[in-house]
Order: structure tokens, then sequence, then C-alpha cells
């Protein structure tokens, strides 16, 4: 609904015009419904992180202000943005134009103006500013209800459990595990190095990994990748001291490898199903987590 209402068009009138007087041409002038507090999610880039995630409570405002248009950005941790100098193509799907964002700096409570430009679909605008060491930064403005995937983003605290084969364990870890959403509704994981103590190979230790590009299966209602068959560069390190075992090197991931993410009541779920070089097993690891309460 709210792209048909940005879309909405009215009909052009062309006033007074002749054929031999120029005196009373006009501009075409497209009219389109006024949007207030258009609600949307944010993606962020900047010179130090790319595609970063911050939340779903952006504005945008469209408005035609004495014939020009006018497009008001708002949102909590990224400031405010005028943009008076703004044009609608003719079929109201883009928008380009300059002005201003306005932030408080995190360090010192200044508050900073900065020259900035928006530019593309009028539900999807890009804002791009110069923001100091940060360099040039971009807000990507998504209209709507935010992804799936940004539902999940977060750090999430719990126990990681492993399984090695169909004999061996489970051993449990604690760990911390980030889920981060991707622009395109995709999802990535990051499982942290953890140390399984005493297992019947000896002590043990997986290295952090992060898998990219969950997509959402909904007819299984989660995120899932065969990472295996698609991540042919993606490799792992793995350590093993004791009696049977001394391993300690990177090793790539089986074709078989794969990935699911499901939400649970108040947390996730992720299971890494895997195996290593040519290590006998498979792994099947089992995080169970929550995000930490604020204090």
């Amino acid at each position: 609904m709210k792209a048909i209402k940005i879309l909405a068009m009215m009909l052009v009138a062309l006033v007074g015009m002749t054929a031999c007087s120029s005196d009373d041409d006009e501009t075409k002038k497209l009219i389109i419904d006024p949007v207030e507090d258009l609600q949307g999610y944010i993606f962020v880039s900047s010179g130090f992180f790319t595609n970063a995630y911050y939340g779903d409570a952006a504005t945008l405002d469209i408005k035609n202000e004495k014939d020009q248009w006018v497009v008001k950005f708002h949102d909590p941790q990224w400031g405010e943005g005028v943009f008076e100098n703004v044009v609608i193509d003719e079929k109201g799907h883009t928008v380009s134009g300059t002005g201003t964002v306005s932030m408080t700096d995190i360090h010192s409570g200044k508050a900073n103006t900065y020259d900035a430009t928006i530019s593309g679909d009028v539900t999807n605008p890009v804002i791009t500013v110069q923001l100091g060491k940060m360099g040039v930064t971009t807000i990507s403005f998504f209209a709507g209800e935010a992804s799936k995937a940004c539902q999940l983003n977060g750090n999430y605290a719990g126990t990681n459990s492993v399984k090695v084969g169909d004999t061996y364990g489970p051993y449990d870890a604690d760990a911390t595990c980030k889920v981060t959403p991707n622009p395109d509704g995709t999802l990535n994981v990051t499982i942290p190095e953890h140390m399984l103590m005493e297992t019947a190979i000896g002590n043990l230790t997986l290295g952090k990994v992060t898998i990219e590009g969950l997509y959402f299966d909904e007819a299984n209602n989660r995120f899932y990748r065969e990472y295996g068959k698609l991540d042919k560069e993606l490799k792992m390190h793995f350590k093993a001291e004791g009696d049977r075992m001394n391993l300690d090197d990177d090793y790539a991931f089986t074709e078989s490898s794969e990935i699911e993410v499901k939400a649970t009541e108040g947390g996730i779920q992720i299971i890494n199903r895997y195996q290593l070089g040519r290590m006998p097993f498979p792994i099947v690891a089992t995080f169970e987590g929550t995000i930490p309460s604020a204090k």
C-alpha cells in the first residue's frame, strides 16, 4: 500500500498553452500524494564497515512545498536529513537531490551538519554523506517491515553442543554466536572459536568460522545454506591434542556441510552439520542461545 500511495499520480496540466505563445508555457508538474512518517529500516556502510543493520526506527517524509519536492529523513542514531533540492521522475519511481544531514557526535556530544545527496527508488533511497574519519558513508533506507533476517540480528549467548560421528559426545562449550542480516534478506552467521576438553580423541579446538548468505527456506521456516557445495574456499582451523590424534591446521569443508538457523521462543537455534578434509567422522554442532538482557 505504501508503494501505491507514493506512486499515485494526478494528471499533468498544461495551462494556457498555444502554438504561438511561449510566454504562457508552464513546466510540467508531477504531483504525488504527500507521504509522512514512512516507516522503514536502514543499512549503513562506511570506511569501517559494510552493510551494517541499524534497526527499523527510521522514517522518511516526502512533501511538495511551494511546488518543490522536499524529502526529510530521521533516524535515532543517524540523525536528521533535509533535502530541499529534489527531483522526482515523471513516473514517480525515483528521487534525486541534495541537502544536509545533521547528527550528534557520540564522543563530543556536538551536533554537526554535513552536505549530503539522496538518490534511488522513492521507497528505497540511498543517502550519501562524507563523515570525517569515517569517510564516504551511505545510509540505505528500506520502506516497510524489517525482513526476517533483520529480526534475528544480534549476538546470542548460549551452549554449543557438539557430537562427533554417532559415538562421541555430545560435548558442550559456552559460545556467543553472531547473526547479521544482509540488505537482500539473507543472513550471515559467525560461530566463535571454542574448545572441547577431554573428548574421546583428546582436547579439541574448533576455529572461528563465518558462513554467509543463508536464504530463508519458507517451507521449513528456517534460514539455510549448503555451504560445503557453495563456498569452496571456506575453511576452519581444527586442533586436536591427545594420545590418539594430533592435528593443527586449516581444513576445507566437505560438500555435505550445511547449516540451518531457526528462531525459537526467546532465542535462536543453529544446527551446523559438517565434515572437515579427510577426517572420518562428521560433526553435528547444535547451538541454543538467547540475546542477553540489558542491565
